[in-house]
């Protein structure tokens, strides 16, 4: 990763952290808040590299809606979560971004197992993540993923943001 301009680091770092806090509380990310988040990440982007950090930005704005449309359009996460890691693209570009959304979704991942596991649901879960998978190979739609098998959900924004702030931090350290 190339270092990123300080002014950005702050930047996409405080928005993590409001997206986050929102999320946890919430369970929700404001689309005003994604929104102001892309267009200060494309401004300071076009500050600090020019047309070449406009470029990224936009480029990690694609990234990051193409990496969760699928998982979105499948029940997975949701809208909030899709536009969250659009906008971290916005100042990050679209190499950093995945990384960090790599991390966010490994951490998703293990908060999942733990609900699941802690509510006594694991076997149902995975019965019906099988019947979906059966489902798709059909060319069937897969309704299970949509169906809640839990109480309690996750706040899966937390986790991208913990991923992503954490990979950007190791990255830069």
């Amino acid at each position: 990763m190339d270092v990123a301009h300080p002014a950005i680091i702050a930047a996409v770092l405080g928005f993590i952290a409001l997206a986050a806090v929102s999320d946890w509380r919430q369970r929700r990310i404001p689309n005003r808040l994604n929104l102001a988040a892309v267009i200060v990440g494309l401004t300071l982007q076009l500050c600090t590299a020019g047309s070449e950090g406009v470029l990224s930005g936009l480029l990690g704005i694609v990234a990051g809606l193409g990496v969760l449309l699928l998982p979105f359009l499948a029940g997975m996460v949701g809208g909030g979560d899709v536009k969250f890691v659009a906008a971290v693209g916005a100042f990050l570009g679209w190499e950093t971004t995945l990384a960090g959304l790599a991390v966010g979704v490994m951490l998703g991942g293990v908060a999942g197992a733990v609900t699941l596991a802690r509510h006594g649901r694991w076997g149902t879960a995975w019965r019906r993540v099988r019947t979906d998978l059966l489902c798709l190979s059909s060319g069937v739609r897969p309704t299970a993923l949509k169906t809640t098998c839990v109480t309690e959900t996750v706040p899966y924004g937390v986790c991208l943001a913990v991923g992503i702030a954490g990979y950007l931090a190791i990255a830069l350290f």
